[in-house]
């Protein structure tokens, strides 16, 4: 093979080994000025970024400590040390409704702030099946007569112009069925798979039943679904004041008076099956766009049972005619089955002289959806591209935690990057931003988007960062793939922890928790899970000093946000310096930005914890090979052990390949091409890891989800647990199963030991 010279290499490596042509002899007029052109903008951009650290040293406050920043973080990182919109982006965006496929005003102004941060723009519609509300009723029946009628509405306050007006959205659930159903009534607690479980060991009727149900716990979709499982006709959902810290009956003033939960507050929300497949229930794996679209029936994903919403204030009355019926709760399950509406004891009831009429009318149609999406395109095409995103539907005309303060501080990453190009600055990978619509419903846009281009963001996207309720409570909680995490680990030292004095984002993070599983629930689930690209989602979220968080309520408003969680938007800012510090670590960098040993320890840590929940009696359980599971699982470590000693050997010449990278001006052009190439060759092994999970088959019973180490649980929804294959036949006593999933993660780990071990 005959060498190449300097000049006939491509433009990206030239641009990487940027003294090659000082090799050639005699630089023509357009080389030196084009060299001048080249000169002029890096002395304009190094003046812009000293002029900013500069400014930076003598403003900084003694708490910083921001000396591992790159000059472009340091930049990007005083735009919003010296500003703060976030504010006036809430603002505008809890002044109107925006419920799925409808709330065009802000898809229009969205794109208007893309455009204004010089983003190249695009609107992407996708037609959906889904639901609006009709109408609603609820009465409470003593032997057949009326006796309570429940009005489904929150109550009025003058403080808080959001929770008034003519264009407030009903009470109802997403993808709830219409029904007008007249039952008698049964408690179900959180109304989890094991809570349906105990109470038909206790004896307690369930067929025929209409059951009240408590959030918390688990995804209220799956309630629905247990509940239609067990043969009940209608469900009701309230939050109890009993999981909330601040409380009326502990002495605390509701909302606005006070920190505890208002009364009269309802959590509307989606009750499609999130762990079957998100997305159009009736395009599982395929986009819900163009004219030839084939659609299913949609019951394998969302329920045949009507539900509704409703206030503790107004399932109080309707409770309390269950004292003394059935079974006491406490008996069935202690504590976990008792909560705090003052007059209810917690019994299961049914009491057969009280029923319910549930009137539900919803209105199902194929309804158009919009993603907003903007693009601020890199030097380095080859290199693949970021994905930010956060959604934009709510259902309420506030949504000032979920999703506004995302989006908020979304926007204010796009302000603080558009701040930099002004001055000639282009990242080196793309970074583009999705504002995603219909997420409320079942991740749709989000989805949809990721099954139509599923190929293309295979091949390109390196990772997908989320944040959906960046602003719920004072603790910040991260939830990653472990590929993200040396990404995260370096730029949470670089941002201040705003409401404590001296703390950084890193103390404040680390001195509580750690990062966290990726379950479901929000935009990150299709990129991570159906496609097997790395994905992140961040947030503050409510501790037991927080106001309570009115979830899905008129009462998560602009007034709850600017008064009592987050006011002057420190949180906000903070979310957004964070967020745009992750992107810029895994854009800037030549070599992508990640620690295979990152994910090889969390690996061992998965597997381990699997391994010790395996039942003794299972280990000698032979395969059709006649290898007992015991010596499966003593191999699978093994090798889990080899992926290590790679991963950490690997680990090493990535830093090694960086050092030279940082001194390649003292190299020769020629071994500056080779660096290049070694770089070329390990980004592609990062660029792919994530990709080596995927499954095709997918998981048992549910095969969108396709990523082998993560996934949301089966019976939970929105919790995410590694290793699910394998969890999932340990929670279904399926010893088979779990050797089959056995094997999977076995060549899994097989392939990425020979993937990254250099010494091969």
């Amino acid at each position: 093979m005959t060498a190449k010279s300097p000049e006939e290499y491509p433009a990206d490596i030239k641009h990487d080994l940027n003294d090659i042509e000082a090799q050639k002899s005699v630089p023509s007029k357009r080389t030196w000025i084009k060299k001048a052109l080249s000169l002029s903008f890096q002395v304009g951009l190094f003046c812009y970024l000293l002029v900013n650290i500069l400014s930076y040293s003598f403003s900084s406050s003694s708490h910083r400590d921001r000396s591992q920043a790159t000059a472009t973080e340091l930049a990007y990182l005083k735009t919003l040390d010296d500003s703060n919109l976030a504010g006036n982006w809430s603002e505008k965006l809890t002044s109107v409704p925006h419920l799925a496929g409808k709330g065009i005003e802000l898809v229009n102004w969205t794109a208007s702030k893309f455009e204004e941060y010089g983003l190249k723009t695009e609107v992407e519609a996708f037609d959906i099946y889904m639901n609006y509300p009709v109408d609603n009723g609820l009465t409470l029946l003593q032997e057949d007569e009326p006796v309570f009628k429940a009005n489904l509405t929150e109550d009025h306050l003058p403080e808080d112009s959001t929770t008034g007006g003519d264009d407030l959205v009903p009470a109802f659930h997403g993808y709830s069925a219409s029904g007008n159903v007249t039952a008698e009534f049964v408690y179900v607690n959180y109304g989890s798979k094991e809570d349906f479980e105990l109470l038909e060991e206790h004896g307690v009727p369930l067929k025929g039943k209409i059951a009240i149900v408590r959030y918390g716990r688990i995804f209220r979709g799956l309630k629905v679904k247990f509940a239609q499982d067990a043969g009940c006709v209608g469900v009701l959902i309230y939050s109890d004041p009993g999981d909330d810290f601040f409380q009326e009956a502990k002495g605390d003033k509701p909302y606005p008076k006070g920190p505890a939960r208002n009364p009269s507050s309802l959590q509307r929300g989606s009750v499609q099956f999130l762990s079957q497949f998100p997305g159009d229930p009736t395009t599982p794996g395929r986009p819900s766009q163009g004219d030839d679209v084939v659609r299913d029936d949609p019951y394998k994903s969302i329920p045949k049972i009507p539900s509704l919403p409703i206030s503790f204030k107004e399932v109080k009355p309707i409770l309390e005619k269950l004292n003394g019926h059935g079974v006491k709760g406490s008996s069935i399950g202690g504590d976990h089955w008792v909560g705090n509406l003052p007059g209810f004891e917690y019994w299961t009831g049914p009491n057969s002289k009280y029923s319910l009429n549930l009137y539900n009318e919803q209105k199902y149609d194929i309804v158009p959806i919009h993603n907003v999406y903007g693009i601020l395109e890199g030097y380095d095409s080859k290199s693949g591209y970021i994905l930010v995103g956060n959604h934009r539907d709510a259902w309420i005309k506030g949504g000032a935690s979920d999703p506004n303060s995302g989006t908020a501080a979304m926007l204010e990453m796009a302000r603080s990057l558009h701040e930099l190009t002004k001055n000639g600055w282009k990242p080196r990978r793309t970074i583009k931003f999705a504002s995603w619509d219909g997420e409320e419903y079942a991740l749709l846009g989000s989805t949809e988007f990721g099954e139509k281009n599923a190929n293309e963001l295979k091949k390109n996207l390196l990772a997908y960062l989320n944040v959906d309720v960046a602003v719920g409570g004072r603790q910040l909680k991260i939830a990653s793939s472990p590929f993200l995490n040396k990404a995260i680990k370096e730029a949470l030292p670089l941002i201040e922890y705003p409401l404590e004095e001296n703390v950084t984002l890193h103390d404040h993070f680390f001195n509580h928790t750690n990062i966290g599983i990726l379950g479901s629930g929000s935009d990150y689930t299709v990129f991570l899970e159906h496609l097997g690209i790395a994905s992140l989602d961040l947030g503050f979220s409510a501790t037991a000093k927080d106001p309570v968080y009115h979830y899905h309520s008129n009462y998560d408003s602009f007034h709850w946000m600017a008064t009592m969680q987050d006011p002057g938007f420190k949180l906000h800012n903070a979310v957004a310096k964070l967020f745009g510090t992750i992107a810029l670590r895994l854009s800037e960098d030549k070599i992508i930005n990640s620690k295979v040993s990152d994910y090889s320890t969390e690996l061992t840590k998965y597997y381990k914890h699997i391994q010790e929940s395996v039942p003794e009696q299972w280990l000698n359980i032979t395969n059709h090979r006649g290898t007992p599971l015991s010596k499966l699982i003593h191999k699978t470590s093994k090798k889990l052990d080899k992926l290590v000693s790679s991963a950490d050997y690997f680990d090493e010449y990535l830093t090694d390949l960086n050092k030279q990278w940082e001194d390649k001006n003292s190299l020769p052009w020629w071994r500056r091409i080779k660096l290049h190439f070694q770089i070329v060759h390990v980004n592609f092994k990062l660029f792919y890891l994530e990709r080596n999970f995927l499954h095709e088959e997918g998981l048992k019973g549910r095969p969108w989800f396709k990523h082998v180490v993560f996934a949301s649980g089966k019976n939970t929804g929105y919790e995410g647990f590694a290793l699910p294959g394998l969890k999932e036949a340990l929670d279904d006593k399926d010893v088979k199963d779990f050797i089959h999933w056995n094997k999977i993660f076995l060549h899994t780990i097989k392939r990425l030991a020979h993937e990254f071990d250099l010494k091969k």
